[in-house]
């Protein structure tokens, strides 16, 4: 069965997605190299790796997340000279943000992280995360860790006024599959709205261009699972509204569609050359649809399982039924999802008579296609149990992608299409 990753993966990766900080985990090297490993594949800073030029201490050879590798004797006696000597080692490198994250078992040992930071002189640009919520779902772990890390940055409203048509996307993480071709996917379908994005919060965005994050007008809730509390966190203490859309995450022309409409109604905004070349997009492939239904039957009647965050399989669910009249076999949700969308999907799926497939994905089950993380995908389909299969979510296959793509917005339609009709090609 696939391993879902905890608040603990959620947490480093939220540090990790600023562009210009740095986490330094306070724990065992057990804990730092698949994180250091996923960081570096998600979000890689530099066109070139040496694994030599990282084998001081603290580093193991990788660029990312730097460790105080604690062993036995520090969860008695403390961390207190590792600290010591990591903090101003790391803070030599460069002049990054650092945040220093306990790992489970470091912060049962009790150390004073905050004090320690002020002896080395760090306070202005270092923080610390000594509790991330280990338990707890990986999306929780990201929000909150963001939260904390705009509090710590002592975030002010601006001196002039919010600009109108300047937005901050919330509810993107590095957790999530090409989460850098949604950025630029939305980022397009915004410019035709003449909306500009500051900030992509904890997803490529620069330190400056969060603090500076408060002059944007509104904030656009991609993912909720991944957003909302920052979205309502923005709106408490800064009065910034945020928009966060009926159908859930922009997947599939339907709910591509919905989301776009809610942003420009939100910024007063004109959609409608967005919403021409969506439509074009869609026009123009109907006929390669209906050419292959003709020749095939399909892609009605294909099963389909699929497991993701509440706010993807909510929209992707109704399009792969309504859209392509595919059947939903099974159909569940990563922990932490979105109550409301999650009822959404319920209600759907009874209405449809489709009731017995919610929560019933399983990793052994027979279907045409089925769209999950990328290690149940691979598994699935070397027992041959699928057609073919779509990675929505980490960890993924290993698959390299050099060409652009997301699930999001119009080529997001485009790339699910291209997957599932060349999937169903082969013979099962």
């Amino acid at each position: 069965m696939t391993l879902v990753a905890d608040a603990f993966t959620g947490s480093l990766l939220a540090v990790e997605g600023i562009r210009d900080a740095m986490v330094v985990l306070n724990g065992p090297t057990g804990c730092k190299f698949y994180h250091s490993h996923i960081s570096d594949c998600q979000y890689p800073r530099a066109s070139s790796f040496d694994p030599l030029g990282y084998l001081e201490e603290f580093y193991f050879g990788q660029p990312r997340v730097p460790c105080t590798y604690l062993e036995g004797d520090d969860y008695v006696a403390g961390s207190t000279e590792k600290l010591q000597r990591v903090l101003p080692a790391i803070a030599s490198k460069s002049n990054d943000m650092i945040v220093v994250v306990n790992s489970p078992g470091a912060s049962l040992i009790g150390d004073d992280l905050k004090r320690f930071i002020e002896n080395a002189g760090l306070a202005e640009r270092c923080m610390a995360i000594e509790n991330a919520g280990y338990s707890s779902p990986v999306c929780k772990g990201f929000e909150d860790t963001v939260i904390e890390i705009l509090r710590w940055m002592k975030l002010s409203k601006p001196d002039s006024e919010q600009l109108p048509e300047k937005v901050n996307l919330l509810g993107i993480s590095l957790y999530q599959s090409n989460w850098d071709s949604s950025v630029d996917e939305l980022k397009k379908l915004l410019s035709y709205m003449n909306i500009e994005v500051g900030a992509v919060l904890c997803a490529g965005a620069s330190t400056e261009e969060i603090r500076n994050s408060t002059s944007s007008a509104c904030n656009l809730v991609v993912f909720p699972e991944y957003g909302l509390k920052i979205a309502q966190w923005y709106e408490k203490n800064f009065g910034i509204p945020y928009m966060l859309s009926p159908a859930g995450a922009p997947v599939g022309y339907g709910a591509t569609e919905t989301w776009l409409r809610s942003a420009a109604s939100m910024t007063s905004a004109d959609s409608s050359l967005a919403l021409k070349m969506l439509r074009k997009e869609r026009k123009k492939h109907y006929h390669k649809i209906s050419r292959f239904h003709s020749l095939t039957g399909l892609p009605k009647g294909a099963t389909f399982a699929i497991n993701g965050d509440s706010s993807v399989v909510l929209p992707l669910t109704k399009w792969l039924y309504g859209y392509l009249g595919m059947v939903p076999a099974g159909v569940k949700t990563m922990p932490g999802g979105n109550p409301e969308a999650e009822a959404m999907i319920v209600d759907f799926l009874e209405e449809k008579g489709f009731g017995d497939s919610w929560g019933s994905f399983n990793e052994c089950m027979p279907v045409d296609v089925v769209l999950a993380d990328g290690h149940s995908v691979k598994m699935m389909r070397e027992k041959r149990l699928c057609r073919t299969g779509v990675e929505i979510a980490l960890p993924s296959s290993g698959y390299l992608n050099f060409l652009p793509r997301t699930y999001v917005g119009i080529n997001g339609s485009l790339f699910l299409l291209e997957e599932i009709f060349n999937g169903l090609r082969v013979m099962p």
